[in-house]
C-alpha cells in the first residue's frame, strides 16, 4: 500500500497519516479497494502551511534529496547537451546517451510529488531538468534511431 501511495504522490507526514498535494481522492480510493483495505479515512483539506511538533506538511517529502537528484541530473546531462550542440556525438554515443537519459529521468515521476509551485522555492530545478531532458531526448533521437538501424542491418545477415 505504501508503494502505491507513493506512486500517487503521497508521503507519510507521521505514522498513519499520508498527505498528497492533489485534490482528487478517487485514485487512492481505487488503490485501497484493489488492495482490500476496508478501513481508511480519506479527506480533502486546503493546504495550509501549519506545523505540529516542529514538522510541517512539506517535510513529509525529502525535498532536499529531490533537489540534489535534479541538480545531479542537470550537471550530468548539461555536458551531453554541450557535446550535442558542438556536433561531438556519434550515432553510437547518441543511442547510449539517450538510453542513459531515459533511465535517469524515469525515476523522477516516482520521486517527485509534483507539489504546486507556490510551495516550492523560486529556484526549484524541476523545470530546468525537464527542459534539458526534452531537448536532449529530441536532439539525440535521429542519431540514436540511425544507430539502431545500423545494428539491425549488421545482424540481419547473421540471423539469416
Amino acid at each position: 500500500m505504501r508503494t502505491r501511495l507513493r506512486w500517487l504522490g503521497f508521503a507519510p507526514l507521521y505514522s498513519g497519516l499520508w498527505i498528497s498535494p492533489r485534490r482528487d481522492l478517487e485514485p487512492v480510493a481505487r488503490v485501497l479497494d484493489e488492495l482490500g483495505v476496508k478501513t481508511a479515512t480519506l479527506f480533502r483539506a486546503d493546504a495550509v502551511p501549519w506545523r505540529r511538533n516542529g514538522a510541517g506538511p512539506l517535510e513529509a517529502w525529502d525535498l532536499a534529496g529531490l533537489r540534489a537528484r535534479y541538480d545531479r541530473f542537470i550537471r550530468r546531462f548539461a555536458r551531453e547537451r554541450e557535446r550535442l550542440l558542438r556536433g561531438a556525438i556519434t550515432p553510437r554515443e547518441a543511442l547510449v546517451e539517450r538510453t542513459r537519459l531515459m533511465d535517469a529521468w524515469r525515476a523522477f515521476p516516482r520521486e517527485d510529488p509534483d507539489l504546486p509551485a507556490e510551495f516550492l522555492p523560486r529556484d526549484w530545478p524541476r523545470r530546468a531538468a525537464r527542459e534539458l531532458f526534452l531537448e536532449l531526448y529530441d536532439g539525440l533521437g535521429t542519431m540514436a534511431e540511425r544507430r539502431v538501424k545500423e545494428i539491425v542491418a549488421e545482424t540481419r545477415g547473421a540471423a539469416a
